[in-house]
């Protein structure tokens, strides 16, 4: 027997054994990894009868593919006994949206999705857009799967229903407001108590007729709520008829007083609700209010459909594409339907499916618990729920082929683009991630850079990073120098890796360490020449890097701690081997010991860019014990300007998106630009290809050619390359803009 199958019969065979003496009570179980992670979530009304199914021998023969790759992961099992079913249930679903297994049919994250919260418990509510839904005795409406959508139409309501969306607290407080306005009169108002108020007068939403200004007294809550509020709720339950003829009056009404550009606007949302209705798929004269919903399966893939019926019209068509893949369509449905009524509050009292579920009865109970009211779970089979049904499954599964399509085109593009890369650059493999730079700057204000990423051929948003420029003055314009800057920074996160650059060392005979009390006579002796800058008097070997060379030491440096700053000093390398970047090694050695805080130096302004490569910037501030060597060594150095420069443990920390390796750079830009990225790797000592982009004619220039690289007319790489830097360019100025709107504020 193989060695894998080996170690799959014996895991199997041990699970056997402790399901053997499993709870027979109903509850949830849950199929967990070697690492303890939750696989999979499951109910059962006997959990012995139903665990013992995924491991016995008898079952393997008769398994889906889908229990089988749980079964091959799954090592470990727990299990929580409830009373009843109808509990077991409602724990399965809390766990599900808890754990998200990986192994279950999940629906996205509930943060995708929208709610309208109508503050129904308040003297005078409020209606705001939401992200997740509150047990404070607020009406919400939703899901919904567009936000854009949702405020367009709130946006709408509010020109017919003037309710509020300020956050104060109204209330009629029994006694005359103190609060004085220019109208309506006080006398004339209603007596109010307003807290939290953020203004003495009401706000420009009153002068622009979108608001009542309850918050003045102008209204009681019984007109606020008629007015505003009643037709806002009636609207979001699906009656668009009350505010269809609304739109009609007042649109003739502002005609006839001649007040045609007001009269426009009304026309143009009635065009808006017209469009609207036609989306309505069917409607009758039943007036049923039902939820039906159609699922589709297949190729690892699952889609639901919900078609909201209300007053006998179907009003909206809401999809959910569900992560993971179902063993069954029923298993799927089941899952979907305790997952979405229990975030939202709209449940009808009719839901008509199309599988027949073996928790049916359980269902229904459970439905009906949480709507407060019955609700019928409808196994549609014949007249127009199944017809509807019908049509919902049919949009499920189109719905799906769609996007299956649209992967599959992708795929294919994307694939094809990066072996002709491949092709063309004389790569050694298609490159899996590929970088883009571009500068940006305002005439020399505000310089930054951006990096943009590609993974196997589609953008990475979150793997992008923008640097803002350190080394520039204002006014300074130097794209070559800033890209070098910007590219430095970004390299000398593979470049650093204090245990590789140690070991080339190390080739070269060079050990670099931390030092020893018997180091002290030896590195008094190397810090002698260096008398009068280094005090070696306090000399603490314990607290140095040194670099020995046939166990001689020819190099230095240490953090130490001055009062309560930590302070970066003593580096010195023998003049012999100056040149080679060693000092910068002593340095980051010394830095991965710092975990937390902050690591100040002072050296000449000369040094800067030296400093700035291990991530040092120059500040004005620091604490007194470092200003006050800058002061003492101006003195020493005379005509040399000295600064203070700062390294920040936080703003250090191991970036996966800088500390993975590219496959290939793409700069913006043309030779000159791709000449700088080809210096600053060099100095990095890395062979990573790159090539520039040039704007003007698209051109694509390769090291150790004059002339640009010749690609095919439509071609899926150079699409791909173009995309890339546009998305550098697009990143660098949002970056660029948001510190330019900071300086105009400041």
């Amino acid at each position: 027997m193989p060695k894998k199958a080996h170690k799959k019969a014996d895991h199997l065979a041990l699970l056997r054994k402790r399901i053997a003496k499993a709870p027979t009570d109903p509850g949830v179980y849950r199929w967990l990894d070697e690492d303890g992670d939750v696989l999979y979530v499951g109910k059962a009304k006997n959990l012995r009868n139903r665990l013992k199914s995924y491991v016995e021998k008898t079952m393997a023969k008769t398994m889906g593919p889908w229990k089988i790759a749980l079964m091959e992961r799954a090592r470990d099992f727990s299990c929580t006994i409830t009373n009843t079913e109808l509990e077991a249930l409602i724990l399965e679903t809390n766990l599900i949206k808890e754990n998200k297994p990986k192994y279950n049919v999940l629906m996205k994250d509930d943060k995708n999705y929208v709610y309208v919260r109508v503050a129904i418990q308040e003297s005078f509510p409020s209606v705001e857009i939401v992200r997740r839904m509150t047990d404070d005795g607020a009406r919400h409406f939703g899901p919904y799967t567009s936000a854009l959508s949702v405020r367009e139409t709130l946006a709408m309501l509010r020109k017919i229903f003037p309710y509020r969306t300020c956050k104060m607290d109204i209330a009629v407080s029994g006694q005359r407001s103190a609060v004085s306005t220019r109208s309506p009169s006080p006398e004339s108002r209603i007596p109010i108590l307003v807290t939290h108020r953020d203004r003495p007068t009401p706000c420009l939403d009153h002068h622009i007729h979108q608001c009542s200004a309850p918050c003045i007294g102008t209204v009681t809550p019984e007109e606020y709520r008629a007015q505003s509020i009643d037709g806002v709720i009636n609207f979001l339950k699906g009656d668009y008829r009350a505010v269809h003829e609304l739109l009609a009056t007042r649109m003739k009404e502002l005609a006839t007083a001649k007040k045609f550009e007001q009269a426009a606007k009304f026309r143009d949302v009635l065009t808006r609700m017209q469009a609207m209705q036609e989306k309505q798929l069917v409607s009758d004269t039943s007036g049923e209010d039902a939820d039906i919903i159609g699922i589709a399966a297949g190729r690892g893939r699952t889609q639901a459909i919900l078609l909201a019926e209300r007053d006998g019209k179907v009003i909206a068509e809401k999809d959910f594409p569900l992560l993971g893949a179902a063993e069954s369509v029923s298993d799927a449905l089941a899952h979907f339907l305790t997952q979405y009524y229990s975030q939202t509050t709209d449940i009808p009292p009719v839901i008509a499916i199309g599988e027949e579920l073996p928790e049916h009865a359980l269902l229904e109970e459970w439905l009906t618990k949480v709507r407060g009211a019955a609700v019928e779970l409808r196994f549609a089979q014949r007249g127009k729920k199944s017809h509807l049904l019908s049509l919902a499954e049919r949009n499920a599964l189109e719905k799906m082929r769609a996007q299956e399509t649209k992967w599959e085109v992708q795929a294919k593009n994307t694939e094809q683009a990066l072996r002709e890369l491949k092709d063309l650059l004389a790569l050694d493999h298609p490159p899996k991630r590929i970088e883009g730079y571009d500068i940006s700057h305002l005439g020399g204000l505000e310089t930054v850079g951006s990096m943009a990423v590609a993974k196997d051929g589609k953008s990475a948003s979150d793997l992008y990073r923008s640097f803002t420029i350190r080394t520039m003055k204002e006014g300074e314009i130097d794209d070559y120098r800033a890209l070098k800057e910007v590219l430095g920074r970004r390299l000398r996160h593979l470049a650093d890796s204090v245990r590789e650059e140690e070991k080339i060392w190390n080739e070269k005979g060079i050990i670099v360490r931390r030092g020893k009390m018997s180091d002290q006579k030896a590195l008094e002796k190397f810090l002698t020449p260096h008398v009068d800058e280094v005090d070696t008097s306090d000399v603490n070997p314990k607290e140095f890097v040194v670099v020995e060379r046939k166990k001689k030491i020819v190099g230095s440096g240490r953090i130490r701690k001055i009062e309560k700053a930590l302070e970066l000093g003593t580096v010195f390398v023998d003049e012999r081997l100056r040149g080679k970047h060693l000092g910068q090694c002593i340095i980051r050695h010394l830095l991965k010991g710092v975990k937390t805080g902050k690591v100040y130096l002072e050296t000449k302004a000369e040094l800067e860019d030296y400093y700035t490569a291990i991530g040092f910037r120059t500040v004005r501030t620091a604490p007194s014990p470092i200003l006050e060597k800058a002061k003492r060594a101006q003195k020493f150095f005379k005509n040399v300007e000295v600064i203070c420069m700062m390294w920040e443990a936080s703003k250090n920390k191991t970036d996966p998106s800088l500390s993975a390796r590219p496959d290939l750079l793409v700069i913006d830009g043309g030779k000159g630009q791709l000449s700088a990225a080809l210096e600053v790797l060099k100095d990095a000592k890395l062979a990573i290809p790159a090539i520039s982009l040039a704007k003007r004619e698209e051109e694509v220039f390769v090291p150790g050619s004059t002339e640009p690289v010749i690609f095919p007319k439509d071609s899926q790489a150079k699409f791909l390359l173009m995309r890339l830097r546009d998305e550098a360019h697009r990143f660098a100025n949002r970056h660029r803009e948001k510190r330019t709107r900071k300086r105009m504020i400041a």
